[in-house]
């Protein structure tokens, strides 16, 4: 079965989703052929390729350390992994914004905590979901899996009734109320991928996951909306859309296993291991360059079409994501060396 493939391969497919997402946000700064930017634009399915890989691990997680695993440990683990790298990341350009030249603590506080993105729609929208949930993952778990002493049938059913009522509960809001659905659509989007990782998760630790018949759903699903009414639908378009994150897992998975190459591995493993830090650099360097004028700039003395000034961000963020990567693992080291 080709997902068998998905431990084996997290990282590289974690580096191709970084790759879609350093593609994705080319298409606010480059001027290029339609073409290319029709094909650009899927790379923003390389969020959902992290959120499908994160729910599978974090149920390899909790299932991992059994019923001894403290939910403070868990949380601990989360901040670790991704609230270090976000505060020092953040930090640095916000404070060099709004505390060195606006002078503004409350400016500050408000984009580092993410409030900006539940109030005005700005910042790193990935970080701001994670938060709720990481705080509810470890409860739904034990909600799921009632200490393992329920059976297959009734774990899958509580893990679909909270698929269907999701997507039930989101389709009506998303008629009712489409402006906050369309602030909100890509959490939303976001919660049901998590919740098909979820029920894929213990398939894929036991290496039974089919990935071939639930890839070819979700690209039926994505074909039936694009030639039918359905399309209409912002909600039956944000989640077809989503949902070709497991395809492209699918298919990248077993590409991975049939190549073997190390070269290729190696690459994908790097971007893989900077993930977090590439699209948090990806997306604050792009805000500095507009708000220093650099992109005005190049434009006046000769990037008309914007390549020099995305290559900056480019290489500037792989710089960057370097650099605070190694910065978030010693102090993690130290965390753990004090607790």
């Amino acid at each position: 079965m080709i997902t068998t493939q998905i431990s084996v391969y997290r990282k590289q497919l974690m580096g191709i989703a970084a790759l879609g997402v350093l593609f994705v946000h080319s298409m606010d700064i480059i001027d290029c052929p339609d073409l290319f930017l029709s094909l650009f634009g899927y790379g923003g399915i390389g969020v959902y390729i992290f959120v499908f890989l994160s729910s599978i691990g974090l149920y390899n997680s909790l299932k991992s350390h059994g019923g001894g695993y403290k939910k403070a440990e868990f949380y601990k683990r989360r901040f670790q992994r991704v609230i270090v790298p976000y505060l020092l990341i953040a930090a640095t350009w916000y404070g060099i914004k709004y505390l060195l030249i606006q002078q503004n603590p409350t400016g500050f506080f408000y984009e580092v905590s993410t409030l900006s993105f539940w109030i005005d729609h700005q910042g790193a929208w990935y970080v701001a979901m994670l938060v709720p949930v990481y705080l509810i993952f470890p409860w739904y778990y034990d909600w799921v899996e009632d200490g393992n002493r329920q059976n297959k049938f009734t774990r899958n059913f509580k893990i679909i009734a909270v698929g269907v009522i999701a997507s039930i509960a989101t389709f009506i809001l998303s008629i009712l109320n489409p402006q906050v659905y369309s602030h909100l659509s890509q959490v939303f989007s976001s919660v049901i991928v998590y919740v098909i990782g979820y029920y894929c998760a213990d398939k894929v630790m036991a290496g039974k996951y089919n990935g071939n018949l639930i890839s070819i759903i979700c690209v039926i699903f994505y074909i039936v909306k694009a030639i039918t009414p359905l399309k209409n639908f912002k909600f039956v378009s944000s989640i077809s859309w989503s949902l070709l994150a497991i395809p492209i897992i699918t298919v990248s998975a077993w590409f991975l296993s049939k190549i073997k190459s190390r070269f290729i591995d190696a690459i994908l493993g790097f971007f893989g291991k900077y993930s977090l830090e590439m699209y948090l650099w990806n997306i604050f360097l792009i805000q500095a360059i507009r708000y220093f004028g650099v992109i005005d700039w190049l434009e006046k003395h000769g990037d008309s079409s914007g390549y020099v000034a995305y290559g900056l961000v480019v290489v500037g963020g792989i710089i960057l994501s370097i650099v605070y990567g190694k910065l978030s693992a010693a102090i993690v080291q130290q965390m753990n060396l004090k607790s």
